[in-house]
């Protein structure tokens, strides 16, 4: 049986200089959630994100996971953004590799999965700078898995995904909410049609609106 997780965020505020990017934010989430938050440019969605990543310290409030004071120490966290972060001197396999190697988590085995889910285990040889933008973006995906995360947080993750990749990922969201708490920031809500999911969305750095359910 997969262990349920609980996730705690409550009053948080981010400053940067002088401008207040997130004012007094609280939600929560458990493991099967599937929350997607949505808002305007710089209502703070992305900043959130790298929050909840530990990208970024906040400015107050608390974050907790499972009840206490949340951190990396607590477990995988799995980050994608429309940016791959990819080493792109380095083989598809390689990336996956050495990401693996770093969270302890090598398998050749595992890697071929992962490979084979997006799609790309035959391009395994091929240097990552030679990929197309949407196959830099599964690589990501893949990456992102390798660690068994808990909590997975995507920021604009159908950004250069064709319809292929796009009905990939929702099938990924669909598959990772029995172990996994899942956070999604994007413009484009009808691409979750289908799914059950909740809604933040924040509007000048606030919550505009209470969480609510969508099929």
């Amino acid at each position: 049986m997969v262990k349920a997780d609980a996730l705690v965020v409550r009053g948080l505020h981010k400053q940067i200089g002088g401008r207040t990017i997130l004012k007094g934010v609280s939600f929560e989430a458990t493991t099967g959630d599937l929350v997607m938050i949505t808002g305007p440019n710089g209502a703070g969605k992305t900043t959130l994100l790298r929050i909840l990543a530990c990208l970024l310290p906040k400015s107050a409030g608390e974050v907790l996971w499972n009840g206490t004071p949340y951190g990396l120490e607590h477990g995988a966290i799995g980050y994608i953004s429309h940016k791959p972060m990819l080493y792109e001197s380095l083989s598809v396999y390689d990336n996956l590799q050495f990401f693996g190697r770093m969270y302890g988590a090598s398998s050749k085995e595992f890697e071929q999965e992962l490979l084979t889910l997006v799609g790309l285990w035959h391009y395994r040889y091929e240097p990552a700078a030679v990929l197309s933008r949407g196959m830099k973006q599964r690589l990501a995906i893949a990456r992102m898995l390798i660690s068994r995360p808990r909590m997975i947080l995507y920021d604009e993750p159908f950004t250069s995904l064709d319809q292929e990749g796009q009905d990939l990922l929702k099938r990924l969201l669909e598959k990772e909410r029995l172990k996994t708490i899942q956070l999604i920031v994007t413009h484009e809500p009808r691409l979750l049609s289908g799914l059950e999911y909740k809604e933040l969305r924040l509007q000048g750095g606030r919550i505009e609106q209470g969480e609510s359910y969508d099929t």
